[in-house]
């Protein structure tokens, strides 16, 4: 039996990479494949200088466990230097990308050029998305393998609910920002408003306080008090259940590289309108829903607007299918262990 070490993400700051070190270890542990799996953080997520201390301490994981492969999951700069000590300690590294092209080790060609650099040391790269490598910059001669993501298991098992209604029920998840497109959401609501579409929206997360104030700012300014409900973060139940009663996700985000987000809507039957991003681009390509041009707003409500909500709920329910059989948790964890063994034969060949 051979044991893979998952190393990423942070208990103090959960959100989707989190999620997915979770099921991917619960995934592989359940396939019978000859692999056990388990979880260490690398708490490098929001790093300041006074928890640089904490994060070094992380460095530790590595000497005390004994692994066969490190699955790292790189996110910020400081996670690559657990592929150096790994290539040290003579084990085995791939390596998947949980960043897209507008993360600011993107943006910057001091940090681009130094991630690339240090990407080198890996064995292999386990890909989320085809395509994923014309997104980000990664280093050439590296074998690359596709591993997909592990959606929650309600997604995957729950009955879809029948939708009707003449009111457009948006929803929005996740931790909420310019970035990720919350600003977005508000002024998507207000131009479906401005159509004459009747719509109600949940935003759900949360964020830093300032980021809160401006918001409600925002929906008040909107005169959108009564049709935008924010809603504190919830659990995984909740948020599955949530989905069920939306008609459509708005995801304007232009920071996330593969927005998992995305994946649990359409598997619940909910249509998603998506910003211009590499990875929410390939799983509307699959499975249907709308990019919007430049990620605005306006083009997303025009999209929505030329559309009857029968054809959008009907739309869903198609798509979900689809979704869940690609995404069963076998499939993707057969996929990881796939990469595992690739992984594994290429340094041997090489050692021969």
């Amino acid at each position: 039996m051979r044991h893979m070490l998952v190393l990423g993400g942070s208990h103090a700051h959960w959100g989707g990479l989190e999620s997915y070190c979770a099921r991917a270890t619960e995934a592989v542990n359940a396939a019978d494949a000859g692999w056990t799996a388990e979880w260490q953080t690398t708490d490098t997520a929001y790093l300041t200088a006074g928890q640089l201390p904490r994060a070094a301490g992380r460095l530790g994981v590595l000497p005390r466990t004994k692994v066969d492969l490190v699955w790292l999951q790189w996110s910020a700069i400081a996670d690559l230097a657990f592929l150096w000590q790994a290539r040290a300690l003579g084990l085995p590294v791939m390596v998947t990308p949980h960043l897209g092209a507008n993360a600011r080790l993107q943006r910057v060609p001091m940090l681009r050029r130094t991630c690339v650099s240090l990407l080198r040391a890996a064995d292999r790269l386990a890909l989320l998305f085809a395509g994923q490598e014309e997104e980000i910059a990664l280093p050439p001669g590296v074998p690359r393998s596709l591993v997909r993501s592990f959606l929650p298991p309600a997604c995957l098992a729950s009955p879809l609910p029948a939708r009707s209604g003449t009111v457009l029920r948006l929803v929005h998840a996740g931790r909420l920002s310019e970035g990720k497109g919350t600003f977005r959401t508000v002024a998507l609501c207000a131009a479906l408003r401005d159509r004459g579409m009747p719509v109600s929206a949940k935003i759900i997360g949360r964020s830093d306080p300032r980021t809160m104030v401006d918001l409600r700012a925002a929906i008040t300014a909107a005169q959108l008090e009564d049709t935008v409900e924010l809603i504190e973060w919830v659990d995984e139940a909740d948020l599955i259940r949530l989905l069920s009663e939306a008609d459509v996700l708005a995801h304007l985000s232009t920071l996330d590289s593969f927005p998992l987000i995305v994946l649990e809507a359409l598997a619940m039957g909910v249509v998603p309108v998506v910003g211009d991003m590499a990875g929410a681009r390939s799983m509307v390509a699959l499975y249907g829903g709308h990019v919007a041009e430049g990620s605005t707003a306006e083009n997303a409500a025009s999209w929505l607007a030329a559309r009857s909500f029968d054809s959008l709920r009907q739309g869903g329910v198609a798509s979900a299918g689809s979704v869940r059989a690609d995404y069963g948790w076998q499939v993707c964890a057969e996929q990881v262990i796939s990469a595992a063994e690739e992984t594994l034969a290429s340094r041997n060949r090489r050692s021969c």
